[in-house]
């Protein structure tokens, strides 16, 4: 989405002129632009082509142009960012016609490295608030039945299996030479099986789970568009399962929560708090995708009921689930604040009012306060381990993100040809966090997922240090 002109409407397809491929009339450019670069022009009207392609417009808005509201008018003076995003359009419109490519040669995963795996993640991962439905011995017995001739598995069976074996892969300590090559093997493994599984998807928990995996696996074969696909295939499982109204007067007829006639269900009272926490993980991911690729909301306000769930699910607090109970808090915390930023966007209002900026430097506190309370750069050096280690890192990287869109957002900052410096260090920042994970281990491996979700602003404005403030440093 292209939003260069505050005083035009943000959709694309109205915020430029938009032509015949001949036409040679100027392009509609941001305000406060009076001789942009001559390469302007050029990728103009590239932009305008890449839109009126179907096959590449989807992808262009969610992972280009949605990035160029924190970059305004500066996209259009800057003869590097306009060459990124000449390259980035490029490389996208080549990727529709590309099929992820096959490992060359697939690794051997013996069965007692995939038993390995799998009890490497029921070890780690099982945490009561997010537990796949399916049995330990189950998922033990898949690498025999994948190689049983007589044994069909579908492919949400499947997707689970190969998810278990990449999470279980990530938290084994074990050097492996090929690692790159096994998560190439698993990855491709599952996005093989996603347009047959999608296609006989149900609304069952076994496929809600499904879609969680997938989500994120999608975004590690960098493909955000199915991503977000799979995130509204997941809501209206969610919303069929009775997730959207878990404290609603009226639930829905799939939840059997409560003992006809006696007290509440111990059991269906963890398992209530259960369905909370993965809404509210659900909720946050729709914000994401909403923030970050520019996509509209799938979950809408006052379409569902559900309070915080007791963050230890049982209420029985253990030691081992602390820095999961800080994360949910803060990053939940953390998404009311965007919620009220992107449903303010979306209402488009008037940036010229004293109001506007007033209510920006409100979530500005906001998020400066929870980043306070729950301190999760100091918690990053008290961790143990990688899950807790992601933990603080995913709340660091969501408020650096929301406070350098945020202050962008400020009037007066959208119509400066510089960026403030306290932008550009929370940028920096990220970047050297970034750089501190990477070179945390001898083998680490931590996922794009977070980073193509976190860093496509902070990068772009770290990357361009001519259009800082004039003697930042």
């Amino acid at each position: 989405m292209i939003d260069s002109d505050l005083d035009q409407p943000a959709d694309a397809s109205r915020s430029m002129s938009i032509g015949s491929e001949d036409d040679t009339s100027p392009s509609v450019l941001p305000r406060g632009i009076e001789s942009p670069l001559p390469a302007a022009q050029g990728v103009a009207q590239t932009i305008l082509r890449g839109l009126k392609d179907e096959n590449t417009r989807s992808l262009l808005s969610s992972n280009v142009f949605c990035h160029l509201k924190t970059v305004e008018s500066r996209f259009w003076g800057n003869e590097k960012c306009i060459q990124a995003i000449e390259v980035a359009m490029r490389e996208i419109s080549q990727l529709e016609n590309v099929e992820t490519p096959k490992p060359k040669a697939s690794p051997v995963i013996t069965k007692e490295t995939a038993h390995k795996w799998i009890e490497l993640y029921y070890e780690a991962y099982q945490f009561e608030g997010f537990r796949i439905p399916f049995e330990r011995n189950f998922i033990l017995s898949l690498p025999d039945l994948l190689h049983n001739p007589h044994v069909q598995l579908d492919p949400t069976i499947r997707i689970v299996y190969y998810n278990v074996l990449f999470q279980g892969f990530l938290v084994d300590p074990d050097p492996y030479p090929n690692r790159g090559a096994i998560v190439e093997f698993l990855c491709h493994s599952c996005m093989e099986l996603t347009e047959s599984w999608l296609a006989q998807i149900k609304n069952t928990p076994a496929d809600l789970f499904a879609a969680f995996f997938m989500m994120s696996m999608s975004l590690e074969a960098c493909n955000s568009e199915l991503s977000w696909r799979i995130v509204a295939h997941a809501c209206t499982i969610a919303r069929a399962l009775g997730y959207f109204s878990v404290d609603a007067d009226q639930p829905t007829p799939s939840q059997q929560i409560l003992r006809p006639g006696g007290p509440p269900d111990p059991e269906s009272q963890i398992e209530k708090n259960r369905m909370r926490f993965e809404f509210w993980h659900l909720l946050r991911t729709d914000c994401v995708f909403r923030l970050s690729f520019g996509k509209p909301a799938l979950i809408a306000d006052g379409s569902w009921t559900v309070n915080f769930p007791d963050p230890s699910i049982t209420g029985v607090d253990h030691a081992s689930t602390r820095f999961i109970q800080i994360h949910f808090f803060a990053s939940m915390r953390l998404t009311l604040v965007l919620i009220k930023y992107l449903d303010m966007v979306d209402a488009e209002p008037d940036v010229d009012t004293p109001e506007y900026d007033r209510t920006i430097d409100g979530l500005i506190a906001e998020v400066q306060t929870i980043m306070s309370d729950w301190s999760p750069e100091e918690l990053l050096t008290t961790t143990t381990n990688r899950m807790d280690t992601w933990f603080c890192v995913d709340i660091l990287f969501s408020s650096y993100k929301m406070l350098i869109v945020f202050y962008q957002a400020k009037k007066c900052n959208q119509d400066s040809q510089f960026l403030p410096y306290h932008t550009v260090d929370i940028a920096r920042k990220s970047l050297h966090m970034s750089r501190s994970l990477m070179s945390s281990s001898t083998h680490p491996y931590w996922g794009i997922s977070i980073m193509k979700i976190q860093s496509p602003t902070i990068a772009g404005l770290v990357a361009y240090p001519d259009v800082h403030k004039p003697g930042a440093s």
